[in-house]
């Protein structure tokens, strides 16, 4: 039989008081959700539209010319410091005399180093040759049926530059929004409802 403790004696040590629980975190709102959700789709809108404008820039044409035999001419009024790429109709054999129009001079066209190849409304064309536009007004005589394509030449740089964003921003966009909504379902699922939170 256990002796009680003498009169004014401190009771004898239970050990640390044990805290209460901490209350649950509060849910996060909603909009975290719709943040989320708004970064995978606007990954998705800017992922197609770099690459429409990557595209675009490769496949755009300036001037259609007759392969007549007759002299056509063409204002090209895009960046006249960037140099003009001729496309030829695939199947058939091409050729093409340019002059400036402004002095006369014959335009210097050279081979094209790669392999270009495109295809729209008007047919399927191979980029064959390239050239300084000069002051922009150029006299065409092109021959061999069909027509010829004048565009601006691809820029390598800017090509790749246009893919690798392409890829990566999307990547980036995506997967923010994906981690947001992850942490925010982990979240909600742990948290105590919003309405019950002091």
């Amino acid at each position: 039989m256990s002796t009680p403790p003498p009169h004014g004696a401190p009771p004898p040590y239970a050990g640390p008081p044990v805290p209460p629980p901490l209350p649950r975190r509060r849910r996060p709102s909603g909009w975290w959700f719709a943040l989320g959700g708004g970064l995978v789709v606007l990954a998705i809108a800017v992922g197609i539209g770099l690459f429409v404008w990557t595209l675009k820039g490769l496949l755009s044409t300036e001037a259609t010319v007759p392969a007549t035999g007759d002299l056509a001419a063409v204002v090209l009024e895009g960046d006249l410091d960037r140099d003009r790429m001729l496309w030829f109709e695939d199947g058939r054999t091409q050729q093409c005399v340019i002059h400036d129009a402004d002095t006369g001079d014959p335009v210097d066209a050279r081979p094209v180093h790669g392999e270009f190849s495109r295809t729209d409304s008007q047919g399927s064309f191979h980029g064959m040759l390239r050239f300084d536009p000069g002051s922009g007004r150029l006299a065409f005589e092109c021959s061999g049926g069909g027509h010829v394509l004048v565009s601006e030449a691809p820029r390598l740089g800017g090509f790749v530059g246009g893919i690798v964003a392409t890829i990566l921003l999307p990547l980036v966009l995506g997967g923010a929004g994906v981690l947001v909504l992850i942490v925010t379902t982990v979240l909600f699922a742990t948290g105590a409802p919003r309405e019950r939170a002091a």
